[in-house]
């Protein structure tokens, strides 16, 4: 008797066989629309069961010099640096140099409670560590000397009791970089190149992205480039992410990263299934777990100045979605969503976009800070003649007549309203959530 999951595989195949054209044209089509709209400057690589369905570059990679991004070109991926650090340590789980339930202590005898941080618990970020609001602020970490990140952090109160809570900490994972010296025997750099980057031949891959001479490195911007007088962001260095967010890479080598994870060339299933297994908060180790259709989605994602990235896969399947893009100002989980949807023959829908060009001094008017709850506020803002949304991210806000715009969350597209007084003065925003709608009143 076939089972559920081998049945559901030979749909996939057939489907993806007798259908790849549609599918192919779908996914370039929504990427392309995107692309259109500002929304994505950089390279993707999407695959399924070992077929490219696109493999192609957007955008300018250095609008001053005309150069323009392709499969070839190299980009920070920041945090998508976790999975690889992740899998490194597994590695090492797996040589019987260290074991997940290894405390802190047994490394650094005098660290504060490292008698009750165990290495799960750095992976899965319920450790306690903290990051603090300068780091967070300027995404820069004093990681680059031991003693003097040890010093920080030793200077800084856990957020909470190691294992009983959830907060993502870029510290714990640079601990976990210095960690894997102290059992390896070289540099975290080192170990990298040595289990991760020569099995695959990751030859594209590297650290130090500022010394990295290559025709194919990309100039990272804060927004998209629309003229040559786009400001670059300014590079971090990688001896301050560490094994938090130092990797540069292209969408090839990542591609070969999915396949050999795929093939168990690096770790056993056991030490996988681990990894892929949520701890809390949807994360596991070095992963965020997700589902689609009911299959396991397992993802990360990279944000560093001028550069945002991101990696999904779905290892039953064999599925690769691998976005690089040189412009922060993106949100590429909303594409990887929908590709997701393409691919499982899911509805979807291509992003809003602007049907109208209202005048700069109507979109003044929307201007302000709107309270959401008691202490969270949506900041409207104008920058060049596109009306934004903050919460905890930014997004742009699509017109659609006098007072109406779209917000565009990857499933669907909510509908804002802002509202007058008799005088004609905007007073609020609404917005309906299922049969709630939630009115937001602005800031006087």
């Amino acid at each position: 008797m076939i089972s559920k999951r081998v049945f559901f595989l030979l749909v996939m195949s057939w489907a993806f066989g007798a259908h790849a054209q549609p599918v192919k044209q779908q996914i370039k089509k929504l990427v392309d629309t995107y692309a259109d709209l500002g929304k994505f400057n950089g390279s993707i690589l999407v695959a399924a069961q070992g077929k490219i369905l696109l493999n192609r570059g957007y955008g300018y990679k250095d609008i001053k010099h005309k150069t323009r991004n392709d499969p070839q070109t190299i980009y920070q991926i920041a945090s998508l640096t976790k999975s690889f650090t992740a899998t490194l340590i597994l590695k090492l789980v797996e040589l019987n140099r260290l074991s997940l339930t290894d405390k802190v202590s047994q490394f650094y005898p005098n660290f504060p409670k490292g008698d009750s941080i165990s290495i799960a618990q750095l992976l899965s970020h319920t450790s306690g560590l903290s990051d603090n609001d300068s780091i967070n602020k300027t995404k820069t970490y004093q990681g680059s000397d031991e003693a003097q990140f040890l010093a920080a952090l030793k200077d800084r109160a856990l957020d909470f009791s190691p294992g009983t809570d959830w907060k993502y900490s870029n510290a714990g994972y640079i601990l976990l970089g210095y960690i894997s010296e102290h059992v390896s025997g070289m540099s975290y750099y080192d170990a990298v190149r040595t289990y991760l980057f020569s099995p695959l031949q990751l030859d594209h891959s590297g650290f130090d992205f500022i010394g990295l001479a290559s025709l194919d490195k990309a100039t990272g911007y804060w927004e998209f480039p629309e003229s040559d007088t786009a400001q670059a962001a300014t590079l971090i260095d990688y001896s301050a992410p560490r094994a938090a967010g130092a990797i540069y890479s292209t969408i090839g080598d990542l591609y070969k990263w999915h396949q050999g994870l795929q093939t168990d060339k690096l770790l056993s299933p056991p030490l996988l299934n681990r990894a892929y297994t949520p701890v809390k908060s949807n994360y596991g180790y070095g992963w965020i777990i997700d589902s689609v259709a009911k299959a396991k989605v397992v993802w990360h994602s990279g944000d560093i100045w001028g550069f945002k990235s991101e990696l999904a896969r779905i290892p039953a399947d064999d599925i690769c979605i691998i976005m690089l893009n040189n412009i922060e100002a993106v949100d590429l989980h909303i594409i990887t969503r929908k590709i997701l949807a393409i691919l499982y023959h899911q509805a979807y829908q291509q992003p809003a976009r602007t049907r109208i060009q209202l005048s700069p001094g109507l979109l003044k008017e929307y201007v302000g800070s709107y309270q959401l709850r008691p202490g969270e506020w949506i900041k409207v803002s104008l920058e060049g003649n596109r009306l934004k949304a903050t919460t905890s991210r930014k997004q742009e806000m699509y017109a659609q007549k006098k007072d109406h715009f779209l917000l565009d969350d990857g499933r669907e597209h909510l509908g804002i309203f802002f509202n007058r007084n008799s005088s004609g003065l905007v007073t609020d925003l609404s917005f309906t959530v299922g049969e709630r709608k939630v009115v937001c009143p602005k800031k006087e």
